[in-house]
């Protein structure tokens, strides 16, 4: 009778265990693909074009050949079509911080008129870290996001 009941008990108990690891692996599997999905859609494009485009405008600009003025005054119109796209369709996407972040990212480049930031940086009384602290937060997220999802991803 005893190796009735423990025979019973270890197929209950493995049947139990099977569960439990195909509910972990289907979790572990969907999270995955989550992920990728917020890769690919929200932040990887993000990165390429803040990170990867205004790197070279900085470079340009470096290089002697850029107006300074005007690529700064345009900053805002020159990134907000591209950008605006991808967050209307993929916000759903963000974590808090960073959908606070596109949030604010809209609010900035919305608000922002490229006239009066090329005549304040003519005049030198533009303040970029006062006038593009929204954009200037939404760049570091973007970019710590991205890395920080990468290295996820790739565990």
């Amino acid at each position: 009778m005893s190796n009735l009941v423990s025979i019973i008990l270890v197929a209950i108990l493995g049947v139990f265990g099977n569960i439990v690891y195909f509910e972990y692996q289907t979790n572990k599997k969907k999270s995955k693909d989550i992920l990728k999905q917020k890769l690919t859609d929200l932040l990887l494009p993000l990165y390429v074009i803040l990170h990867l485009k205004e790197v070279s405008m900085d470079a340009w600009l470096s290089s002697g050949e850029g107006d300074y003025a005007e690529a700064h005054s345009d900053l805002p119109t020159r990134v907000l079509p591209l950008i605006e796209k991808i967050i209307e369709e993929n916000i759903y996407l963000a974590n808090d911080s960073l959908h606070e972040a596109c949030l604010d990212f809209l609010q900035w480049a919305y608000s922002s008129n490229e006239r009066e930031r090329f005549q304040e940086i003519k005049r030198g009384s533009f303040d970029s870290s006062i006038r593009d602290k929204d954009f200037r937060k939404f760049y570091d997220i973007v970019v710590y996001e991205y890395n920080n999802a990468r290295h996820q991803y790739i565990k």
